[in-house]
């Protein structure tokens, strides 16, 4: 994952979530964290001899 999305979350926690933007923020960063952790995974299967 990258450096910037992980500090960027941290942040995200470290703030109050009150309003429904700033919840959604964090469901997006989430998401966009998970999207890169399996993109990670398939790209390593990828390169992988078989």
């Amino acid at each position: 994952m990258n450096t910037a999305t992980n500090t960027t979350t941290a942040h995200t926690l470290l703030t109050a979530n009150t309003t429904w933007l700033g919840k959604l923020r964090a469901l997006a960063l989430h998401a966009l964290n998970l999207h890169l952790q399996s993109c990670a995974v398939i790209a390593e299967a990828y390169r992988r001899p078989q």
